[in-house]
């Protein structure tokens, strides 16, 4: 009985300090794109509901909102199948942050599609951000499907992305992950909740004080 209670109170204070916190600062609208069976929409609910849920293909878009890795989350989950990859243009103009997802066991073939993608999704993403006048949104590379033979590591699938060459104004990071058994997706969270705090800050520090004189 005082097992129950304790939980119940020890429940009752993380929701408590939740709610402060989504106060102080609003969940972070962040956009989760890649392509298709790379194991988006199973990330996004075992993010959601804490437990593995069978996912099947998403044909335009899910969204959750969730609690995780320090911060508040709105997190929307668009196809990744190539005739809806059109889509990801409009989500992500003036999003947060962006998780790419990549299957950790593709073929060189298959890296090399993400690989195009996801640089012209940076690319979309410089327009995008010169036109409304703010920063980059930072882009978190999920390494998912860490617990299959064959997996690459995040080393080695961060130079097949080709992410070193991205321009210096691009925050990025690389997290490894299981998105069935949840493995490493509270970390990379944590991982994106950092970028986050340290884009805004530099946002809010850029409003302040202006550009920079030269």
């Amino acid at each position: 009985m005082c097992s129950c209670l304790w939980s119940g109170m020890v429940g009752m204070a993380r929701e408590l300090m939740w709610g402060v916190s989504a106060l102080m600062q609003p969940a972070a609208h962040v956009v989760l794109v890649g392509l298709e069976g790379a194991g988006k929409t199973t990330a996004l609910l075992r993010l959601r509901y804490g437990q593995y849920v069978e996912a099947s293909p998403t044909v335009a878009f899910n969204t959750e909102k969730v609690r995780v890795g320090g911060g508040s989350w709105l997190i929307w989950d668009v196809g990744g199948a190539e005739r809806l990859r059109p889509l990801w243009r409009p989500y992500t103009r003036a999003c947060d942050a962006l998780i790419f997802v990549v299957d950790a066991c593709s073929d060189a073939e298959r890296l090399e599609e993400a690989r195009v993608e996801l640089h012209r999704l940076v690319k979309q993403q410089a327009v995008q951000c010169s036109v409304l006048h703010r920063s980059r949104p930072p882009i978190l590379v999920l390494a998912n499907k860490q617990d299959l033979p064959g997996a690459k590591l995040p080393a080695s699938l961060a130079i097949s992305l080709g992410l070193p060459d991205l321009p210096e104004s691009q925050p990025w990071a690389m997290a490894p992950a299981c998105s069935v058994t949840g493995e490493g997706l509270e970390e990379a969270m944590g991982t994106l909740n950092h970028l986050v705090i340290k884009s805004r800050k530099a946002a809010s520090s850029s409003q302040t004080h202006g550009p920079a004189k030269k």
